[in-house]
């Protein structure tokens, strides 16, 4: 008998391993016969090329290497096509169930909006003074002060330190000072004011990035009568079309005294710097006209130096700098023991809190950046939260999908691939919302945060990050889900419902339950911090500060007028909307002109600092203060003038730190500023400074012949528009260059607080984002509940329950999980919030009713969430709800 010919053993192989298991036989035996055909008809090798042609022909659309025992249907489970059908499902889910749908997806987008709008603000404040080209090479030199009273850190440093940096120590590149200086730059008829005058060395320009727009950076400020311009002042001076008029080498009058030489315009400070200025003059300038420029022992100016990279272009070591300048003062100035320390151009911003107001500028909080990044994440957290409850609540509608996908042989991971495809769906349709939500709220936010914050599209850095927040988004809210969904045993499923698989039911209720009580602990928490916050700038701003701030104005005193203070004060007194009026050197606003005393019966080494003012007669009434024990001054006595001898006013905590009484401490001998004289009075104790810190020790002099710089006036209730606009004409009288500059003691004082106020803004908005995205939770929950529970709710309500006994058998156990939430934000509030408060030495109480209120108003916003759903349950006819299923 002739048997068959085979094809080769190696086609045979490649068939069997290309070719799928369950369909190989069948194919395998066509193919042979197919051989057997062409073998006889043209011969084996025909036969051999025609049965490779044919393996070819009957493979799968995607050929690859089966794995052992995987079956087909495995193979193609990220198949294109199922990739499309899971789509499909992902699209007929979130339409069948539209209320949970918006829960979720609005949720997102709320939570990823908050975060987008704080990931600008926190990059926004990270990036001030990253615009200079050298800034991770720069380095202010600060002070740590010991003064009487403790160590003081100082931003300020003497004027000839700066020279000595680069004489000693080769690896500083450049040094640049910087002082701060006012006055009124005049051309003709034109004339500016400005507080924002910096004096600053040649080398300015070489070390920070600021542009000039006209002018040579390598040849200005080589001579002391020298001038720049910001472009907004040149603007003020020669207009729109400055650029195009030639007007370098214009001159200018400073106060009316000296003539200064424009010779260049520079760029507009940019708003990610913590410099502000509007005018330049060179520091040669200050050398001239000020002595005390280039003296050690006046910390009056801001220190910069540039550091030498090394060879590899690495910046030099700051720590090992930092140790060879420590000790840098007391080489030059014997005696002096002051460290220098040295401070990033990077950390300026976010890491400056010094004494004495020696610091200047933009400035912000790290705190700050800390606490709008918890509280956007807390929002974020809250909605993922949601998400990951409704999904596993709702798993009983997926239960049966999942046990026929089982059952046909789909594996774990394509099911948890499918679920994360389905949250990475919504995360992405809540990206799209959030963006728009973002555009949307940012002038809000920008007005609450003090920014102008834009959607950087045109940066491939927020792109990516936009993707790296959908994809980590997709992973937080579709990870637990996916394999709690996925873990169902498709045999128990599909014989007796979710119910065959109870235990992991009975698991998700609980998690679930945990991560509610999860989100009503941060919302509370974020609730009772709210409150905290406003009692307490609602304490600084009623606070009784020992003097009368309402109604008071001040009047800057510059120039000519300084000599003319006494003059302007008799006309203003006279007018009928003033009730009193003194001249003083301060406006009551954070007065730091402080130094030492000298007192009878001193101990040795005995020293603190004491604040002074230089007043008038008339200042005390003004203010509204009062004595606790002898006189006020009086223009009459002639010893309270006096240069030798004269008469001094101290408060109650200067008396307490000499050892007397209000009553002992009168007649006692002080020396003041190297003049003596007696203590006639004793002032009881007033705020001079924020009250972040305490009140320090303050001494009153009366010395009429020195310069005033300020007119207080208190005006009547009612008349403060129409006083105003009368001093202003009193001003004209004086015939004075300085354009009137005044400010009220309340607005200005309210100001020191601006931070904590506008933080107590943002604060209270994410508090309200936080319950509502709660709530969103806690809404989509309780219509779940109320579902499964319909048929439950006809029988009790055909054996007689009423609609409230239905109302409170749905509500209590979310209620109960609101209680538990309040127990455990309540401690954590009070931590954070008392650490808060300790920044503020007078500072309010943490009162119990303030978790009270917080409690009650997350129980009744969750009372009301859930009543919505319970009462519409408790209200749906019986027969309905017993054909529901």
């Amino acid at each position: 008998m002739q048997t068959n010919p085979k094809p080769p053993r190696w086609a045979q192989r490649l068939l069997t391993w290309l070719h799928p298991s369950e369909t190989l036989e069948e194919v395998e035996g066509d193919l042979e016969e197919l051989y057997v055909y062409w073998y006889r008809r043209s011969g084996k090798t025909q036969a051999v090329l025609r049965y490779l042609l044919n393996v070819i022909s009957v493979l799968p659309p995607l050929v690859r290497r089966r794995r052992k025992g995987e079956s087909d249907f495995q193979r193609s489970s990220f198949h294109p096509d199922m990739i499309r059908n899971y789509f499909k499902i992902a699209l007929r889910h979130l339409v069948k169930n539209k209320v949970y749908s918006f829960i979720n997806i609005g949720g997102l987008a709320v939570g990823m909006a908050c975060c987008l709008m704080i990931a600008l603000y926190v990059f926004d404040e990270l990036n001030f003074d990253r615009f200079n080209a050298n800034f991770d090479h720069i380095y202010r030199l600060v002070e740590k002060q010991k003064q009487p009273e403790g160590v003081f850190d100082v931003a300020a440093t003497p004027g000839p330190l700066a020279a000595t940096l680069t004489k000693d120590f080769p690896e500083v590149e450049r040094v640049s000072r910087v002082g701060r200086w006012s006055g009124l730059l005049s051309q003709g008829n034109q004339s500016v004011e400005s507080n924002q005058m910096l004096v600053v060395d040649p080398s300015f320009f070489g070390l920070f990035s600021y542009q000039l727009l006209l002018g040579n950076p390598n040849t200005v400020f080589r001579a002391p009568d020298e001038v720049i311009l910001s472009e907004a002042t040149a603007e003020r001076f020669f207009g729109t079309n400055w650029r195009q008029k030639n007007i370098l080498g214009q001159s200018f009058k400073l106060n009316n005294e000296q003539t200064l030489m424009l010779v260049g315009v520079v760029q507009n400070p940019p708003v990610q710097s913590h410099m502000e200025f509007e005018i330049l003059m060179p520091f040669k300038w200050l050398e001239r006209y000020d002595e005390w420029s280039m003296k050690w022992n006046s910390n009056s100016y801001h220190t910069y130096v540039q550091l030498k990279p090394d060879a590899a272009g690495a910046p030099v070591d700051p720590a090992t700098f930092a140790g060879k300048v420590r000790s840098q003062l007391k080489r030059y100035d014997s005696g002096n023991e002051t460290p220098l320390l040295l401070q990033p151009l990077s950390e300026i911003y976010l890491y400056s809190k010094f004494a004495f107001e020696t610091d200047y500028g933009r400035r912000s909080d790290i705190a700050y950046i800390r606490i709008f990044v918890t509280v956007g994440l807390i929002v974020l957290l809250i909605a993922v939260i949601n998400f990951i409850n409704l999904a596993t609540a709702r798993a009983s509608q997926r239960a049966k999908e999942v046990g026929v996908r089982k059952s046909i042989g789909a594996k774990r991971t394509s099911l948890v691939a499918q679920f994360l495809g389905e949250a990475a769906l919504m995360t992405a349709v809540s990206m799209l919302l959030a963006g728009l939500l973002a555009e949307a709220l940012l002038p809000v936010f920008n007005g609450l945060a003090g920014k102008n914050l834009q959607i950087p599209y045109q940066l491939p850095a927020f792109w990516l990050t936009m993707v790296s927040l959908t994809g980590i988004v997709s992973l937080l809210t579709g990870l637990y889900p996916a394999f709690f969904l996925s873990s169902f045993r498709p045999i128990s499923v599909l014989k007796t419902g979710i119910a065959g698989h109870f235990s992991n039911v009975q698991a998700g209720r609980g998690f679930r339950q945990s991560l509610v009580v999860g989100q009503f602990v941060l919302s509370i928490t974020l609730a009772i911090s709210t409150v905290v916050i406003y009692r307490q700038l609602s304490f600084i701003q009623q606070t009784r500060l020992g003097f009368d701030k309402s109604q008071l104005l001040y009047v800057r005193l510059k120039g000519e007028m300084r000599g003319k203070a006494q003059q302007f004060k008799t006309g203003v007194e006279q007018l009928p909307g003033v009730v009193q009026a003194s001249v003083t050197t301060s406006n009551l606003v954070n007065m730091n002109n402080s130094t030492v005393i000298e007192w009878e019966g001193q101990r040795p080494k005995d020293e603190f600092l004491i604040t002074q003012m230089n007043v008038d007669a008339d200042f005390i009434k003004t203010a509204g203060m009062s004595l606790a024990a002898g006189r006020n001054f009086s223009a009459r006595i002639t010893s309270d003038t006096l240069s030798k001898l004269g008469a001094y006013i101290i408060n109650e905590t200067a008396a307490k730190r000499m050892g007397w009484t209000p009553a002992s401490a009168l007649g006692k001998r002080v020396k003041f500023w190297g003049t003596d004289g007696l203590i006639i009075g004793v002032l009881k104790d007033f705020h001079f400074r924020s009250l972040h810190v305490g009140i320090q020790p303050f001494i009153l002099r009366f010395r009429p012949k020195e310069f005033y710089f300020n007119l207080l006036v208190k005006t009547r209730p009612g008349l403060v528009a129409h006083t105003l606009s009368e001093i202003a004409e009193e001003y004209k009288k004086m015939k004075t260059d300085y354009p009137l500059s005044y400010g009220f003691v309340d607005q200005d004082l309210d100001a020191q607080y601006q931070s904590e106020q506008r933080i107590g803004r943002i604060i209270l908005c994410f508090a309200i984002l936080t319950i509502l995205v709660s709530s969103l939770g806690l809404f989509g929950l309780t219509a779940f509940t109320a579902e499964q529970r319909t048929k439950e709710i006809g029988i009790r309500k055909v054996l007689g329950a009423s609609v409230a006994s239905i109302v409170t058998l749905l509500s209590r156990d979310f209620l109960k999980l609101v209680l538990i939430a309040l127990v455990i934000a309540s401690p954590l509030a009070w931590y954070a919030m008392s650490r808060w408060l300790e920044n503020f030495v007078y500072r309010t109480e943490i009162q119990w009713w303030v978790f009270a209120v917080a409690g009650l108003l997350a129980l009744g916003i969750a009372l009301l969430t859930v009543s919505f759903q319970t009462i519409k349950a408790a209200l749906m006819n019986p027969v309905k709800s017993l054909r529901s299923e």
